[in-house]
């Protein structure tokens, strides 16, 4: 029973540090991709945020070249002028967000493309961001043309399966035989 207890005790503790330490209006995400001239992944590369010449956070890139670092900031921080260094290239960033916003996560996205420094998101695919939605509308236009083409053949084959029953054929031969009675 003691140790129910303690390990609900410390999951406490660490369940509250966590959240102190990691309320949303003092997190501030910076993220992005590190790619070559060809536009691939540049792996296991040290990414670093600095404050003047103080390290605020390190991280690695991924197999895709991403990357993500977790600042710990304050309102007083905004507008605040950070250096981010991805392996030999180096950039300066603005911290910008809404101070009076603390439900909102903070993240500012930062790329490094072929060596030059590219603020806001980037688009793998080099996509124009109007093509999803053009694209959604799309495929729900093909679903809704097969759907129906669907629907009128079912109408067709029980037309064409009540006509088989009741012939019109049939029907004249019953008409003539009341007319000559």
């Amino acid at each position: 029973m003691r140790t129910v207890i303690f390990i609900i005790a410390a999951g406490l503790l660490i369940v509250g540090n966590a959240w102190a330490e990691h309320e949303i209006d003092h997190r501030y995400n910076i993220r992005g991709y590190v790619l070559d001239e060809n536009q691939q992944g540049i792996a296991n590369l040290n990414v670093q945020a600095f404050d003047g010449s103080t390290l605020l956070e390190t991280g690695k890139t991924d197999a895709e070249g991403y990357y993500s670092l977790h600042l710990h900031l304050h309102n007083a921080d905004n507008r605040r002028i950070l250096r981010l260094r991805a392996g030999s290239q180096e950039s300066e960033l603005r911290v910008t967000f809404d101070p009076g916003d603390t439900n909102t996560l903070r993240v500012h996205d930062a790329n490094f493309v072929g060596g030059e420094y590219i603020e806001g998101g980037l688009n793998r695919f080099r996509l124009p961001p109007w093509v999803y939605p053009v694209g959604g509308l799309l495929v729900v236009g093909v679903i809704v043309v097969i759907l129906e083409s669907r629907r009128k053949k079912k109408i067709k084959l029980k037309n064409i399966a009540a006509g088989e029953h009741h012939s019109p054929g049939k029907r004249k031969s019953k008409k003539r035989r009341r007319r000559k009675r």
